[in-house]
């Protein structure tokens, strides 16, 4: 059976001050971009939404099923998960706030995944300075020539991502489980313009990105 996708669009977008997944983005919600990518790839789309959304009906044909998320980013991969059919290899899991991924991308974790590794997640190079706050009034600079910054869509082996699920486990993503119980995560190459949407100014930098593509003077 081919991956599925579980894209989690159940964010309750407290820093963005709305739904940021439900915004508009060059005439489309945000999420719908998310979407078509997914659709696109993958055999499968379960989507998970925030709990009592009402957008939730409104994505039939671009979903195949449609729950309901929880507390927190990894309750709702969880929920996601249980919709995935058992009998899946593969599952590629993706933030419905970056609306910029491309199927190629997708395309390039599956293979990954194909050639072995437990999980493969997008990474790019960081381009400014990191500094660690380690006690008051106190910087430490990382050499960042050992940081990357990771994205999704991260794709895993399906038996592991539900056995690292089935601890109940909190995470920044999906990821960080697999390294934690020892799995082999391999990197790939991401795109600095597969950003995540986090403030409504980055809605205006993704438009502009769109644009590009549809223009032909950008990739993607």
């Amino acid at each position: 059976m081919e991956p599925w996708a579980v894209v989690v669009a159940a964010g309750d977008g407290r820093r963005f001050g709305a739904a940021k997944q439900f915004a508009e983005l060059a005439g489309r919600r945000v999420v719908d971009w998310s979407l078509d990518v997914a659709r696109e790839v993958c055999a499968g789309v379960v989507l998970v939404v925030p709990a009592g959304a009402s957008e939730a009906s409104t994505f039939e044909g671009s979903a195949d099923r449609v729950v309901a998320g929880g507390a927190t980013r990894s309750d709702s991969v969880r929920r996601g998960l249980a919709a995935v059919p058992v009998d899946t290899r593969l599952i590629l899991v993706h933030d419905a706030a970056r609306p910029l991924s491309n199927a190629a991308l997708w395309r390039q974790v599956i293979a990954a995944l194909e050639a072995g590794a437990d999980a493969a997640i997008p990474a790019v190079a960081l381009s400014d300075t990191v500094k660690q706050v380690v006690d008051a009034g106190r910087l430490v600079t990382l050499d960042r020539s050992k940081l990357v910054a990771v994205q999704t869509p991260q794709g895993f082996r399906a038996d592991l991502l539900r056995k690292v699920h089935s601890t109940q486990a909190q995470a920044t993503d999906d990821a960080a489980l697999v390294e934690t119980a020892g799995g082999l995560v391999e990197l790939v190459d991401g795109s600095p313009d597969n950003l995540k949407i986090t403030s409504p100014s980055d809605l205006v930098v993704a438009e502009a990105l769109i644009a590009a593509r549809r223009a032909g003077t950008l990739p993607g």
